[in-house]
C-alpha cells in the first residue's frame, strides 16, 4: 500500500484500508482473549472524526486465521512494537479489553524501556492490575468442558455455540492460546510508566473486583482513575454507549493534553 504523511505504514496487524487522515489522536484497541478486532466495530462512527479508531487484529483469527498465534506476551508485544512502531510518530492511545488490558500495558512498558514515544492515555478494561495474578490465567486448568461453561458464564460464548462440538472445539483452542499469553505475564516490579491509566471496570464484572482496579495506580506516576461500566466482563458490548462517551471524553483536546490527573 502507498502511504501518505496520513496513512499508517502497512502492517498486518491493521487492514490495508486503515488510515487515520485528519485525525488528532490514533487509538489502537486490543482485543479480549477469544476475542478478534470485531469487538470494535461501530467505534470509528461513535468517536468520529477526530479520533482514529485502529481495531488490532492478532493472528490466529478472523482475518488472520492461517497465522501461528502467540502464546508468550514477550513475543507478541515484541512484534507489535516492531509492526506498529512507525504508525506510533503522531499522538496515540492504547484501550485493551481483558487479555487486551495486560497486552497494551506490556506493550506501553516495553516501548518506555526503550526510550520510545508513549500512549497519551493508557485505558485498560477489565482486568486486575499488573502486579496480581489475574484469575483469566487459572481458567486454562480447566477441561474443554468446564471452560465452555466458564466462557459461557462470563459472556465469552453464546450458549448456543456449545450445540456444535466442533465450533467450541475450535474456540477452545484459541481461548486457550491467548489465556497462555495471560500466563505468561510476569509482575513488572518497580517500574511505573510516565503516562496516565484509566481503568474500566465493570459493575458486575466477576473477574475484577472493583476494590482490585484502583490498584492500577501504583504502576503509574502521572495519575490514575478508575471508570465504573454498567454490565460484567464484556461490558464493552452490554455498555457500548457509557464507554465510548467516556473514551471520547478521555481523547478530547482537554483531557489528553494532561500530563497528569
Amino acid at each position: 500500500m502507498a502511504t501518505t504523511p496520513d496513512t499508517p505504514t502497512a502492517t498486518p496487524y491493521l487492514p490495508p484500508a486503515a488510515a487515520g487522515t485528519g485525525a488528532d489522536v490514533r487509538l489502537f484497541c486490543f482485543h479480549h482473549a477469544g476475542g478478534a478486532a470485531s469487538a470494535y466495530t461501530g467505534w470509528q462512527e461513535r468517536l468520529g472524526p477526530r479520533v482514529a479508531v485502529l481495531p488490532v487484529q492478532l493472528p490466529g483469527r478472523e482475518r488472520r486465521a492461517s497465522e501461528t498465534r502467540f502464546t508468550r506476551i514477550d513475543d507478541l508485544v515484541a512484534d507489535l512494537d516492531r509492526h506498529l512502531d512507525p504508525l506510533l510518530d503522531e499522538p496515540y492511545a492504547f484501550y485493551g479489553h481483558s487479555m487486551g488490558a495486560i497486552v497494551a500495558y506490556n506493550l506501553t512498558l516495553l516501548r518506555a524501556a526503550r526510550g520510545a514515544s508513549l500512549p497519551v492515555r493508557l485505558m485498560v478494561g477489565a482486568y486486575s492490575p499488573p502486579h496480581l495474578l489475574a484469575p483469566i490465567a487459572d481458567a486454562l486448568n480447566l477441561d474443554d468442558g468446564d471452560l465452555a461453561r466458564w466462557l459461557v458464564d462470563t459472556g465469552g460464548m453464546s450458549e448456543l455455540v456449545l450445540r456444535y462440538p466442533d465450533w467450541v472445539r475450535s474456540a477452545l483452542d484459541l481461548f486457550r492460546d491467548d489465556l497462555r499469553v495471560c500466563q505468561s505475564h510476569r509482575p513488572p516490579g518497580d517500574r511505573p510508566l510516565p503516562c496516565p491509566i484509566d481503568v474500566f471496570a465493570g459493575e458486575q464484572d466477576p473477574l475484577l473486583p472493583l476494590d482490585q482496579a484502583d490498584g492500577w495506580a501504583r504502576h503509574t506516576t502521572a495519575g490514575c482513575r478508575v471508570h465504573t461500566v454498567p454490565g460484567g466482563h464484556l461490558f464493552l458490548h452490554e455498555s457500548s454507549a457509557v464507554l465510548l462517551r467516556t473514551v471520547g471524553l478521555l481523547l478530547s483536546d482537554r483531557e489528553r493534553h494532561h500530563s497528569r490527573i
